[in-house]
């Protein structure tokens, strides 16, 4: 989504260097037949928000509620797409919740997460997004 609609271009990122003000957005795809539950979080910078909404809602001063909404569609959309890749390998339909954007998470406890994935885009540092995955047997 960044690369291929947005025209962002990846660059690994230190977690020490994370600033500014950031939206987190949790979704959970689970697997019925394997019988598993996988919560993804999604944090992203603002900056990175906005940009988004530049291009794809031609809106270069979203308000707050416009952030927010974006947020959640980044994650559905990125989540929906591994979804699709997850169904097409395990031959199974997967159940996607709807992401909401969590107000009472602090980045700190998401980072502290041992498996997250982090970059930022087209070397600005104030650009960035990051992935926590848990998994659990229900």
């Amino acid at each position: 989504m960044f690369v291929g609609q947005i025209d962002l271009k990846p660059q690994p990122f230190k977690v020490e260097l994370l600033d500014g003000k950031y939206y987190i957005s949790s979704i959970e795809l689970k697997s019925l037949q394997e019988g598993e539950i996988h919560h993804f979080r999604l944090v992203m910078s603002e900056n990175l928000l906005r940009k988004v909404c530049s291009v794809l809602l031609f809106d270069d001063e979203p308000d707050v509620a416009t952030i927010n909404d974006m947020g959640g569609e980044v994650a559905n959309q990125i989540i929906g797409n591994a979804k699709v890749l997850f169904e097409n390998i395990k031959q199974e339909d997967l159940i996607l919740s709807i992401p909401k954007i969590e107000h009472n998470i602090k980045l700190e406890q998401v980072i502290s997460h041992s498996k997250l994935i982090l970059f930022k885009f087209n070397d600005d540092e104030s650009i960035w997004f990051l992935i926590t995955r848990d998994s659990k047997k229900v």
